[in-house]
């Protein structure tokens, strides 16, 4: 059943390589915006990526579904906002510490023995970081657990924000297990392509193989099995 699904998806990326390619690039433009424009990336993101997810199944399997774009949004927008918000919040504090120290470095500088400058540095508060790293460790959480709810709604099986627990862990275990096998699988060919070329060539291989033949493959393994579920 795992091969079966593997293949399957495999084949409809390969017999549909424009179609993966432009998937990728619209996939790719929009996780840009999520990164780049804080809370309203990520917003653009949760909206418009359902919707490429859908035109990309029809495109290469030919299947009518009905998606429930309201649930694939949220899905996806909760667990993302909550990560952007962390981030922010890190890079906020991050910034904030950075200028305190800098300026505290340079009016407590003092003469040490040597004839160097020595500088008494800042300490920042612990909590502040458990807290960021605390928000962004739930948003992986949730979107792990929400993994099925959105391939689910872009399926139409799903038509409301649920948590469905077992089934997302499944989804997980065939998306991870995938990888592996197409990161070994690619590894070495970028390994022969090293060995025989040079090592950063190889490396520019592995890493464009990786982008156009498994991110596409993912979502394709991962709506292939929710339909089954």
């Amino acid at each position: 059943m795992v091969v079966e699904i593997y293949k399957k998806a495999f084949e409809y990326m390969r017999k549909n390589f424009v179609d993966s390619i432009l998937f990728i690039i619209s996939s790719a433009v929009l996780w840009f915006l999520s990164i780049a424009i804080p809370i309203l990336g990520v917003i653009i993101y949760s909206y418009f990526y359902p919707n490429v997810v859908s035109w990309y199944y029809t495109k290469v399997t030919g299947d009518n579904i009905n998606p429930d774009y309201k649930t694939a949004f949220l899905s996806l927008l909760i667990p993302n906002l909550l990560a952007s918000i962390g981030v922010i919040y890190m890079l906020y504090n991050f910034y904030d510490i950075t200028s305190v120290s800098f300026g505290s470095l340079v009016s407590t500088g003092y003469i040490n023995p040597f004839g160097l400058i020595s500088y008494q540095y800042v300490s920042y508060n612990p909590t502040l970081i458990i807290v960021e790293w605390a928000i962004i460790i739930i948003s992986i959480i949730l979107s792990i657990l929400l993994l099925y709810t959105f391939y689910g709604s872009i399926l139409g099986k799903v038509n409301k924000l649920s948590i469905y627990f077992e089934k997302s862990l499944i989804l997980l275990a065939y998306i991870i297990l995938y990888e592996i096998i197409a990161s070994v699988i690619l590894g070495i060919i970028s390994i022969i392509y090293a060995l025989t070329i040079s090592i950063s060539y190889g490396m520019v291989i592995f890493f464009i193989l990786l982008v156009i033949f498994v991110v596409p493959t993912i979502t394709l393994v991962a709506l292939l099995k929710a339909k089954e579920l």
